[in-house]
């Protein structure tokens, strides 16, 4: 396969760092590369952007090529936008009223008037940040935590033990809960799983390696990039709680930033990933996995047919797959991970799995343990 993103940080990238352009509208070209949706192109957001266009150039583009790379986007983006609208304008009248969702849509609906006039024009839905909607605030991530122990904590003691409270088909999701390995869930650490889980990654750097933390959105291609350009001198990448991802092409372009940096990814005995958090993880070039370390896999949703019932040769797959072939990981890692878990269950992968799907790579043989856990679905 021909490896992508050669250039990291190439001549002309570089003279695009000096960018840093408040949009004049959402009619802006540009707007289409503000991933993070602050109504400011950054400069690594634009890199990004000129990277992907370089790789389906297959050589750097002019500036011509970046303003019509754009413009298109932004078309596609305004028909998406379009069509989505349509669908919710129940009289066919061409005007978006909020008051004609359904009780479970209005929320975003009323997220999206930006001007708070009762209706949603397409230039308030292109500039929405639908991330945004998946992630919870404190407060109701709080009630998740209610309520997920008043389900779960059965002897009420305060704690969910596993696996004596919880059914062997939801052990996988309560498992990444259990940050210190004890076999029990406390509220304090499904309170720091799930604000990991609904905050962008942030690193935290100390010397030569960048600590990981949080759910992998749009932003991170260009977050990863800040990083190379600005920390030259990391190496690793210590991941630490990264539950997920909301983007997956997202999540993977920035993997093979990583990779193609030569970067090490590491988890230690206490790391937690799983999803698109076990994907970027693959992204190294070295990953080293400590004994303890919860690696999550499920099977993608979204669709109307579970993935499972997708078609071998559709094009769905594809990203995926020249992804692991790309980071020297068995395409048959896929394939095991639509059927491990459904996208709504997650499974924790044992020490046989991650010798044969090669997810450990380059690490010192002394690093790895002398015997296979055991085997928590």
């Amino acid at each position: 396969m021909t490896k992508r993103f050669r250039r990291t940080l190439d001549p002309l990238g570089l003279s695009l760092l000096l960018l840093a352009a408040p949009l004049s509208g959402a009619d802006d070209a540009l707007s289409v590369l503000d991933a993070n949706r602050d109504g400011v192109v950054d400069p690594f957001e634009v890199l990004d952007g000129l990277l992907v266009l370089e790789d389906d150039l297959g050589r750097p583009p002019t500036f011509e090529e970046i303003e019509d790379f754009a413009a298109e986007q932004k078309s596609e983006l305004n028909a998406e936008m379009t069509k989505l609208l349509a669908e919710f304008d129940a009289n066919g009248d061409g005007v978006v009223k909020t008051t004609e969702a359904e009780d479970d849509e209005r929320d975003v609906l009323e997220a999206m008037d930006a001007n708070d006039d009762g209706t949603v024009e397409l230039a308030e839905a292109v500039a929405f940040d639908f991330a945004a909607t998946e992630l919870a605030s404190e407060a109701e991530i709080e009630e998740r935590i209610e309520e997920a122990f008043r389900a779960k904590d059965v002897n009420r003691n305060g704690v969910i033990d596993l696996p004596s409270e919880v059914a062997e088909q939801e052990l996988g999701r309560y498992t990444e809960l259990d940050l210190d390995r004890d076999g029990r869930v406390e509220k304090r650490e499904a309170k720091i799983f799930w604000l990991a889980d609904n905050t962008p990654v942030r690193f935290e750097v100390e010397g030569r390696t960048a600590r990981m933390t949080g759910v992998i959105t749009a932003a991170l291609p260009a977050t990863v990039l800040r990083l190379l350009h600005e920390h030259p001198a990391v190496d690793t990448i210590e991941m630490q709680i990264v539950p997920g991802s909301i983007d997956d092409h997202a999540n993977l372009r920035a993997a093979l930033y990583v990779f193609e940096r030569g970067l090490t990814t590491r988890l230690t005995a206490t790391s937690t990933i799983a999803s698109g958090g076990t994907d970027f993880f693959l992204g190294g070039a070295t990953r080293i996995v400590e004994p303890g370390a919860i690696l999550g896999v499920h099977s993608w949703g979204g669709g109307p047919v579970p993935a499972t019932e997708v078609p071998r040769d559709d094009p769905q797959h594809r990203i995926y797959l020249e992804f692991y072939e790309a980071v020297d990981v068995p395409m048959d890692f896929y394939w095991y991970t639509l059927e491990s878990a459904p996208a709504a269950g997650m499974h924790i992968m044992t020490e046989d799995e991650l010798a044969r799907y090669r997810v450990r790579r380059g690490e010192p043989p002394s690093s790895q343990p002398s015997r296979p856990s055991g085997n928590v679905e």
